[in-house]
């Protein structure tokens, strides 16, 4: 069994407590010397991602810094535009900084499948503070050629689909569009064929019948227009989709140590509450959005739609755990981790059901 290890009472870093933890050395510092990081992002500078996360990341630091620490942002794939290339290219080089998608790596962060699985986390908040506390824990393996910033996650995911469907079991023999591998399994149990798609793809392929559906999350769909194809939303709760910021190594041992600790302060649990809280205010507006959309039908998960997303969930997960390296370890942690969050939830006397 792993060891406990419970995250703070407090999940908020204040602004007042921030600027007092700034390394002493770094107020005295020569203002003149500036380090300019190159940050890399494959995504549009309009995105979500960039907007609110990477922007508000990178202004945090700079001005932490006193303008010793600056950011070229490479937008829309300048620094290379495919994003299953994102990881190799951090690696090389080519950029100092950048946002990658641990999915896209095939096979290198296995342990970060887990949060694919549907049922297991309630929102975006929920799955960063626990994909981060993995990570601390020693448990996520694959970054050992990079320095790792932070994790965050998109929303559970849900099923938009071009056809009339009522629920799951309508989802037997249908092309559906899947991002990692133990999502595509999960479709795959349900009947359905995963179709593995990058979501820049998935509106060209809805439209063009290629697929009838897709799981995505909210903001996704929003940004990449799926939703203009699709005429029905089953409104399950899947998994999560994962996040990294990245910084190369070689990039990262160059910094004076006081910049480091800049950057460190703006990074981890900070960073994971950053992203998964603007996942979740943005997916609270979109939300609003599609309900009031007469083209789209919601339909809410019945109690058998939720019975067969449990019973499906089981073997998969067992499977999982058995083919990944700490699977098992990495699975109690989790369980872990979300109890020691959602205790902290409970108003003070209010006892845990058994």
């Amino acid at each position: 069994m792993p060891t406990r290890s419970h995250l703070p009472r407090r999940m908020f870093v204040s602004a007042a407590v921030a600027s007092a933890a700034l390394p002493q050395a770094l107020r005295a510092a020569d203002q003149n010397t500036k380090t300019t990081l190159r940050f890399g992002a494959y995504l549009a500078p309009v995105s979500h991602t960039v907007t609110r996360i990477i922007n508000p990341w990178i202004k945090g630091i700079e001005s932490d810094s006193q303008s010793r620490i600056g950011f070229d942002l490479y937008t829309g794939g300048s620094l290379g535009r495919s994003p299953y290339a994102q990881f190799d290219l951090l690696r090389a080089g080519v950029a100092d900084v950048a946002f990658v998608q641990p999915p896209y790596t095939t096979g290198q962060f296995k342990q970060l499948q887990i949060l694919e699985t549907p049922l297991l986390v309630r929102n975006s908040t929920e799955a960063s503070l626990v994909a981060w506390e993995l990570y601390r824990r020693g448990l996520v393996q694959g970054f050992e050629d990079v320095h790792v910033l932070g994790f965050w996650t998109a929303e559970p995911g849900v099923v938009f689909s071009r056809l009339p469907v009522s629920g799951l079991d309508d989802l037997k023999n249908l092309k559906v569009r899947s991002a990692g591998r133990l999502e595509g399994d999960f479709i795959e149990s349900l009947g359905a064929t995963a179709e593995s798609m990058h979501p820049t793809d998935v509106y060209e392929a809805l439209r063009r019948h290629t697929i009838d559906a897709t799981v995505q999350g909210l903001v996704a769909v929003n940004t990449f227009q799926a939703y203009r194809v699709s005429t029905h939303v089953i409104n399950a709760p899947f998994g999560v989709v994962s996040f990294a910021l990245l910084m190369n190594k070689r990039a990262w041992e160059k910094l004076p140590t006081d910049l480091q600790e800049v950057i460190t302060l703006h990074s981890g649990q900070r960073l994971s509450l950053l992203g998964g809280n603007s996942y979740d205010t943005r997916v609270a507006e979109i939300d609003k959005k599609f309900r009031a959309n007469p083209a789209l039908t919601y339909v809410e998960p019945s109690a058998h739609d939720i019975e067969r997303l449990q019973d499906a969930v089981k073997p998969l997960v067992d499977a999982w755990v058995a083919r990944t390296p700490k699977g098992a370890e990495t699975y109690e942690a989790v369980k872990d981790i979300l109890a020691n969050m959602r205790s902290i939830e409970r108003p003070s006397g209010v006892e845990r059901a058994s």
